[in-house]
């Protein structure tokens, strides 16, 4: 029999073993854009992947904004390139933080303006007691810009992460409803 030419062209099969949490912090992308049933099923669409809302806020220090975001606001770590970058994740919001002046995110543009934290740009974290949730947040020494309000079909409050950046709370009230 004879042998494929291009045999010669394939490279080697090397395992490569990926970096603890891969596996757990795949499958938690893939279950928040679809159903538990359809992951079960393999019909999980990987389209479904690339929909997932991104904010990115410069902060001051990245150790800091990791322990607020991280160990206040239960976002999880997906990649930490200190001191200058990270992705973090809750649910389906991608939150990637940048330190000014570092590269990618966080480069000065062509004329030399450097990126800063804080603004009023913000993004928006359901809870479910946000009475409590603010009086936690306030124990452990954050600051809080605006406190509980009525919104449309939410009541609503402003805290600001350590560089600044705001984020606002929200907890459902009667006539609140999400796009499915």
């Amino acid at each position: 029999m004879a042998t494929d030419p291009l045999d010669a062209l394939k490279l080697p099969v090397v395992p490569v073993d990926p970096r603890p949490g891969f596996a757990a912090g795949l499958l938690r992308q893939i279950t928040v854009a679809t159903s538990g049933a359809d992951v079960a099923a393999g019909r999980a669409d990987p389209a479904a992947l690339r929909d997932n809302p991104t904010a990115r806020y410069f902060v001051d220090d990245l150790n800091v904004a990791l322990a607020f975001y991280c160990g206040r606001l239960g976002f999880e770590e997906e990649i930490v390139s200190a001191p200058g970058f990270a992705m973090l994740y809750r649910g389906g919001l991608r939150l990637l933080l940048s330190v000014p002046g570092t590269p990618g995110g966080g480069s000065p543009l062509a004329d030399g303006t450097v990126p800063q934290a804080g603004g009023w740009n913000r993004i928006t974290i359901q809870v479910t007691d946000i009475a409590g949730t603010l009086q936690t947040l306030r124990g452990a020494g954050v600051r809080v810009r605006a406190d509980v309000s009525a919104g449309f079909a939410v009541l609503q409050a402003l805290v600001e992460d350590p560089s600044g950046n705001l984020v606002e709370l929200i907890e459902p009230a009667a006539g609140y409803h999400e796009r499915t």
